[in-house]
């Protein structure tokens, strides 16, 4: 039995300079690449907070009761998967009003065609390949540059 908590908030960055990211909830199945990935970001102070989800179920949970300017999502995990999720934050946005925040994608496979289903949802603005590397934390902070303001809970 895994006793490891799912939904995990890291430390509020204390560092003088101003995360650029905000809160980013960081979904993702693999705890050795969320760690990877939460590492990149704390060490760049590229973020305000992360909080963790394993699926897109628990996530969805979190958007509800919380705002968060950033979601890293995986593809691929078990009881609800990236393109599930996106579609529930569809609907959910239907039924509610809610704006979902930049939603970047995260995958282990460079085969872009693999995703080729999700990238074409609006509410994608982009793609990248696991790990988080420095390169990729200079373009999701471009991303940030073009749309600041985080979301609302519903």
């Amino acid at each position: 039995m895994n006793n490891r908590r799912t939904t995990r908030e890291m430390e509020p960055n204390r560092s003088k300079s101003k995360p650029q990211l905000g809160r980013v909830l960081l979904i993702d199945d693999d705890s050795t690449s969320n760690f990877l990935s939460a590492f990149a970001l704390r060490r760049t102070n590229a973020t305000a907070q992360i909080v963790e989800a394993e699926d897109g179920r628990e996530a969805l949970e979190l958007v509800a009761k919380e705002s968060f300017n950033f979601i890293l999502l995986d593809v691929n995990m078990p009881n609800m998967n990236g393109y599930e999720f996106l579609e529930a934050l569809k609907q959910m946005g239907e039924s509610t009003g809610f704006t979902p925040p930049v939603i970047v994608l995260l995958t282990t496979s460079e085969n872009y065609l693999d995703c080729d289903r999700v990238t074409q949802n609006p509410m994608v603005k982009g793609l990248l390949t696991k790990p988080l590397t420095n390169d990729h934390i200079v373009y999701l902070t471009s991303l940030a540059q073009s749309d600041s303001k985080p979301t609302q809970p519903v």
